[in-house]
């Protein structure tokens, strides 16, 4: 009896896929209700289909003339910047807007006949909107440290990290597809194999970052002006400015504001009754340093003068005393002032000491 059943082969390109399509099915699953990154299950999403017609069309599970998996070039591209917009924003992206920005992945499964044209217009979206999520966290980075004293604590540089990765394996992989003419199919099947290998593994430390990060800004939108650094919303005249930022600087020193852990621009606006954009204006101009590194620049003063007294307690005691969150950040804010580790400085401190004791 003749088998009508064709046998289905599976390469190790095909056997990648399937661990890669493991890996997005459990990044939906622990994602949840997750609300600040619900937006990442529509990136999962097209992986999990994309990975689905890969494997169709693939194994010879069944035969249609046109690829379809072009079409998704159109997709990631938007679906990382809502998921990025959505990390900044903190709020739910419209539905409609999503599906408006995703149409064209629909509208190119009418041109599947043309696959390279859909690749290549594909790969200039993915470049747009990659830009644009990367232009949106430098943003987002910018008024952090503007209003922030522990910016560390909220950055997702990771991601910033994540989306060039993406965008130099979305690159590299259009130099794969214009070379299939001129090189072997043993080293394009080995090209391909590792390129999989990789993108699973960025997915990979997506999900996990995306679920381990511990607390994101979530008052962007409201003080986005504070990225735009336009002169009109500066007061006139830095004298005033400079004048104004001794008023405010002898109200953080006396009241040891710098020391509160998380302590931001908002809550010294609630302080003195200045406006947050003003605030800003004033330390940047008066300072020369933005908020962050102001209030740093204070707290590492403080730290410096416990660290040099007779009971100073352990390094990380002066770091929580002084506002630090932990000792790593501690560690890097204190060496970049003073160009010494702690125990260096304590070392350096104790020398001084017991030269000055040798003296008297």
């Amino acid at each position: 009896m003749e088998n009508l059943i064709n046998p289905v082969t599976l390469n190790p390109v095909n056997i990648a896929h399937i661990a890669y399509l493991a890996v997005a099915l459990f990044g939906l699953v622990v994602i949840g209700h997750n609300s600040r990154i619900s937006s990442l299950r529509i990136v999962l999403l097209l992986i999990v289909l994309l990975l689905g017609f890969n494997l169709h069309e693939e194994t010879g599970i069944s035969s249609h003339p046109y690829l379809i998996t072009p079409v998704f070039t159109l997709g990631f591209g938007p679906a990382f910047y809502w998921f990025c917009r959505q990390l900044v924003y903190g709020d739910t992206p419209d539905s409609n807007k999503v599906m408006l920005h995703l149409s064209p992945m629909m509208l190119a499964l009418a041109f599947t006949q043309w696959p390279q044209a859909v690749i290549a217009i594909g790969s200039l979206s993915q470049i747009i909107y990659l830009s644009l999520a990367l232009r949106l966290i430098g943003r987002y980075h910018k008024v952090a440290v503007q209003t922030c004293s522990n910016p560390s604590d909220v950055s997702i540089h990771w991601l910033t990290w994540v989306l060039i990765l993406f965008l130099l394996m979305m690159l590299q992989d259009l130099v794969r597809l214009n070379l299939q003419p001129f090189a072997s199919i043993e080293w394009l099947r080995l090209w391909y194999f590792l390129n999989t290998c990789v993108y699973a593994g960025l997915t990979s430390y997506l999900i996990a970052m995306a679920m381990r990060q511990p607390e994101l800004f979530d008052r962007f939108s409201q003080l986005e002006f504070l990225a735009e650094d336009k002169e009109e919303a500066r007061p006139p005249g830095d004298q005033n400015a400079v004048s104004l930022f001794q008023e405010i600087d002898s109200t953080i020193r006396n009241l040891e504001l710098f020391k509160q852990p998380r302590f931001s621009l908002r809550d010294l606006a609630t302080e003195t009754g200045v406006q947050e954009k003003t605030l800003s204006w004033i330390i940047n101009q008066g300072a020369q340093k933005n908020f962050s590194e102001y209030i740093n620049h204070l707290r590492i003063n403080a730290a410096c003068a416990q660290l040099t007294g007779t009971q100073s307690g352990s390094v990380l005691d002066v770091a929580f005393a002084v506002g630090f969150n932990s000792k790593s950040t501690f560690n890097t804010a204190f060496k970049k002032q003073t160009g010494l580790t702690p125990s260096q400085f304590c070392k350096k401190s104790a020398v001084r000491a017991d030269a000055a004791s040798a003296e008297s």
